[in-house]
């Protein structure tokens, strides 16, 4: 059984020989031995472990998480369609080659769009006990040979969560160290994943930390609403027997804390599509390290 959300206990599932390999390979070099980032918890601007109240912070997802009724199929979205689709199959027949205003083609923008992220130290997430045992519950499921496994691997090194979307003005860098550089290592907490109603074929983690919303008014911009991962696609739609599997999966790993970790710097991240595939980081801004 998963470990609920809160407790310190590892649940070890058997290693699954499917996709968190693979990441592990390509991310690591094969390598599961990593050096642990300082756990840094009483800050001047850091926040307070996100431990002590993890399902107060994830109420906002329970608005666009999608709950299937028996009988009821997954069916993509046409954001999905225009925005995702395009990029994991161009030939699929139900990808859209380009969103109703004409800003998506293919997928993709032509003009790029800057962020703040959270980069995640995927070389830690994939050798995770508790995440290699949700990855083979995953890979073990009905619906597992309908997830776009292959486009995974190829944004893996790139998995972040967004906290705004900024404008490129002239110094806006220098602005943004100095906003950004000044808050501490905080605590960040990547919560059971959740299907919504927006981008309906992309599966989230949700990540939780107090430190999310101070940094988001310093940065100024547009912050996103929800934070969160987008970690898995799926390549087609799913029967209903796949679905009512697909919800027994989320429930199952609702109230899970799939991985924790110490931010320590945030990225501006650059990108003309939505899996970040042409993604550019253009500057790593370090936290400033407690006394």
């Amino acid at each position: 059984m998963p470990s609920p959300a809160g407790t310190s206990g590892n649940t070890i599932g058997a290693l699954p020989t499917g996709i968190a390999t693979g990441l592990i390979r390509t991310v690591t070099g094969g390598s599961p031995d990593r050096a642990s980032e300082a756990d840094v918890f009483q800050t001047a601007r850091s926040a307070a472990d996100t431990s002590s109240h993890p399902h107060d912070a994830l109420r906002s997802w329970d608005v666009v998480r999608s709950t299937f009724r028996p009988g009821e199929a997954l069916t993509f979205d046409e954001r999905y369609r225009y925005a995702q689709l395009p990029l994991i199959d161009a030939d699929h027949p139900l990808a859209l080659a380009a969103s109703p205003d004409g800003v998506y083609r293919d997928g993709r923008y032509a003009e790029a769009r800057l962020a703040v992220v959270v980069p995640v130290p995927v070389e830690r997430l994939f050798v995770d006990p508790i995440f290699l045992s949700y990855e083979a519950d995953l890979a073990s499921a009905p619906f597992a040979p309908k997830l776009a496994r292959g486009i995974e691997l190829r944004r893996a090194h790139r998995l972040h969560a967004t906290l705004s979307s900024i404008d490129a003005d002239s110094g806006f860098l220098d602005g943004l160290r100095t906003s950004v550089g000044a808050f501490t290592p905080f605590r960040v907490r990547l919560a059971g994943p959740v299907i919504g109603g927006f981008n309906r074929g992309r599966c989230y983690l949700p990540a939780i930390a107090d430190a999310f919303a101070p940094i988001q008014r310093a940065v100024g911009g547009r912050p996103a609403p929800l934070i969160g991962v987008g970690l898995h696609h799926f390549r087609d739609e799913l029967d209903a027997a796949e679905t009512a599997a697909l919800a027994a999966f989320l429930e199952r790993w609702r109230d899970v804390t799939l991985f924790e970790w110490t931010v320590t710097e945030l990225a501006i991240t650059s990108t003309n599509d939505d899996l970040v595939l042409s993604g550019r980081t253009l500057a790593r801004i370090p936290l400033d390290a407690a006394d």
